[in-house]
């Protein structure tokens, strides 16, 4: 565990927000976002020791103390959010056993649980930011299922709940402790708040200006064009949902072909990305929103929001594709240098931007990018049990994604999962196909590029 500072504020001490926080809260407030809560949900198959299980749950909420912030019961555009620890006899996680006529309906109750708890409303003032439950069908069979409100958590704070949850189990059912101290979120968000100078915000704000003023210029168009010789627009306008998957050997291979690059497997991915599109579709430039977590190393660990999103413009993209790569790389370590901005800042400066240039900032590219230690298993068996994640669909819940173009891009050891989302009305499948099948193309062909 990291060498940790030993002092924390007082149960009652004032926290204040981290940027993202500020972010997020505003938009949810008065902007068209609709409330949705992180999840997780974990089937398990086999033994399941109930006690060390609950045992692990409450020391992770116990210890991660951005679970325990509380609002007012009316948040209002500043809230003060304010630390009320876990007390010693509180129940954390709501046990159940659930009286169902077969595993398949289980499994549907399930789902329709975690699907409830998903878009649930957290109740400022009086709700923890969380709920977990364990689920029973019997004695070999139970799920564990958790929502946390996203003011508080994001995707990094989800890997780490799966990690130390599991870790934790373990730990406990051999007889050794488990850790009782975190990293603190208040601190971290003291410190980031304190590390940001006026002349920072300056040249943050001037930087946010121009990458606005280029967004607004880069404007998608309304309906997609044909690419030449396809043909009419297919069938299926509503859009769709690419996935593909690079396996472990290729993802070894391109991840150190992009450490002789010096880029990031998540950079590459998005250069590569940016230049098939502007290839297929011959634009000049290419503008879009990317997610940033502005996590220094120190705080790598720190269960809370620190994961915003900003914008990013690209010029040449249908260039030589190494300089787009370097281009987005330069781009992406730029904006998390220039991130700390406050909503009002960013809502003032997006005001000044679209007046500026007579058009709207949209979000018609969106790329969402997440890394995760370790090997990419949905099903982890040690014998005992067996734990499937993501074992439960949401139902009846329409997702509906806004941008012409969503690439989601997650990182794993052994693996690299690429998502692609795409409006038929603004990107037609094949297009979306096309990009996508030239990303893969590309990293067979970097994959394959011998040492040296």
């Amino acid at each position: 565990m990291p060498d940790l500072t030993p002092d924390r504020p007082a149960p009652a001490a004032p926290v204040p927000f981290t940027y993202e926080q500020d972010w997020f809260h505003t938009k949810t407030r008065t902007d068209s976002w609709a409330h949705k809560n992180v999840r997780l949900g974990f089937e398990i198959l086999g033994d399941l020791d109930t006690d060390a299980l609950l045992t692990a749950v409450r020391a992770f909420v116990t210890r991660h103390d951005a679970l325990h912030l509380r609002l007012p019961a009316d948040p209002g555009p500043h809230p003060e959010q304010r630390l009320r620890p876990i007390g010693a006899t509180e129940q954390v996680v709501e046990c159940q056993k659930v009286a169902a006529a077969s595993p398949e309906q289980f499994t549907r109750y399930v789902s329709a649980i975690l699907s409830r708890d998903c878009v649930a409303p957290w109740r400022y003032g009086e709700q923890r930011p969380f709920a977990i439950r364990l689920l029973r069908y019997d004695a070999g069979r139970h799920a564990l299922i958790a929502t946390f409100q996203n003011l508080v958590f994001d995707g990094r704070a989800h890997h780490l709940f799966a990690h130390e949850v599991w870790r934790d189990y373990e730990a406990v059912r051999r007889g050794d402790p488990v850790p009782d101290r975190a990293p603190s979120f208040a601190e971290a968000a003291a410190r980031q708040r304190a590390g940001t100078t006026p002349a920072q915000r300056e040249r943050a704000l001037a930087d946010w200006r121009e990458r606005l003023g280029r967004l607004a210029r880069t404007r998608w168009p309304g309906q997609d064009r044909t690419p030449a010789g396809e043909g009419a627009q297919e069938p299926g306008a509503e859009g769709g949902m690419l996935r593909a998957e690079l396996d472990a050997r290729t993802t070894a291979a391109l991840r150190a072909a992009c450490g002789r690059a010096r880029l990031g497997l998540l950079q590459w991915t998005v250069g590569s990305f940016v230049h098939a599109l502007a290839s297929r579709t011959g634009r000049t430039e290419v503008g879009l929103w990317t997610s940033m977590d502005s996590r220094p190393p120190r705080d790598r660990d720190v269960v809370g929001m620190f994961a915003a999103s900003c914008p990013l413009v690209v010029a040449d993209p249908a260039g030589d594709p190494d300089a787009v790569r370097d281009r987005v790389r330069a781009g992406l370590l730029n904006a998390l240098k220039h991130q700390r901005l406050t909503a009002a800042e960013i809502t003032a400066v997006t005001r000044e931007a679209e007046a500026q240039h007579g058009a709207p900032v949209g979000r018609d590219i969106y790329v969402n990018l997440r890394r995760f230690e370790g090997d990419h298993a949905s099903v982890r068996d040690t014998g005992e049990l067996r734990i499937t994640a993501d074992a439960y669909e949401l139902r009846r819940i329409a997702v509906t994604d806004l941008h012409a173009l969503h690439l989601r891009c997650t990182e794993y050891r052994d693996r690299l999962l690429i998502g692609l989302r795409y409006d038929g009305l603004r990107v037609g499948g094949a297009t979306a196909q096309a990009v996508l099948d030239d990303v893969l193309a590309a990293a067979a062909a970097q994959a394959a590029e011998p040492a040296g």
